[in-house]
């Protein structure tokens, strides 16, 4: 919800001006993954202080809506960085996939702090369902590593998007094998799927 606030002015020019440059930084600010300010000798971003390391993800782009005084421009050291050092708009920084960290700094002043970089996290492991057993109790035996969860579910109607949980009463990983025990959903024809979670 974009709460928006007016404020009244004698010449009528300027209030449409100002309200028209306080709508495009609030809609600039609304948008961005970080929010920078300049409270004293020292930046906050995104309401901690002072001056926080930022942890990013190489090869992901990133935005920085800035509103510093004037005496403290944002600036960050390192290529893939749009509209850099300034005190009022937006920068966009893409993090290069280079293994190195950076920084970011007041280019008047020189305080600041360091932008740690990492890498994307693994894509899941691809899960197969090896057996599937019915009794009483569905047996789905899958692939899978130790570090992720499988969670089966199953549809009575593969047009549609509903995808229901099945209760799980068991779950072992051995010898690279999920074996996951599940109660038997009530439905006659059904098609199962297992997704996959990290840890």
């Amino acid at each position: 919800m974009t709460k928006l606030l007016l404020c009244g002015f004698a010449d009528r020019r300027r209030a449409g001006a100002t309200l028209a440059a306080s709508l495009l930084l609030a809609n600039a600010a609304l948008g961005a993954d970080f929010t920078v300010t300049s409270p004293g000798f020292f930046y906050s971003i995104n309401g901690n202080q002072p001056n926080p390391t930022l942890t990013l993800v190489r090869g992901r782009t990133y935005t920085f809506a800035v509103s510093t005084d004037t005496d403290h421009p944002f600036l960050i050291r390192s290529a893939g960085v749009q509209n850099n050092d300034i005190f009022q708009g937006t920068i966009t920084y893409t993090v290069p996939n280079v293994v190195s960290n950076y920084t970011y700094i007041c280019s008047v002043h020189g305080f600041g702090a360091q932008i740690i970089t990492v890498a994307p996290p693994p894509p899941p492991p691809t899960i197969r369902i090896l057996s599937l057993s019915v009794s009483n109790n569905i047996v789905l035996r899958s692939t899978g590593t130790n570090g992720w969860s499988v969670n089966p579910q199953f549809s009575t109607n593969l047009a549609a998007t509903n995808w229901f949980a099945l209760t799980v009463l068991s779950n072992s990983f051995i010898n690279g094998v999920n074996e996951t025990i599940c109660g038997r959903p009530s439905a006659t024809n059904v098609f199962f799927r297992i997704r996959s979670q990290p840890n």
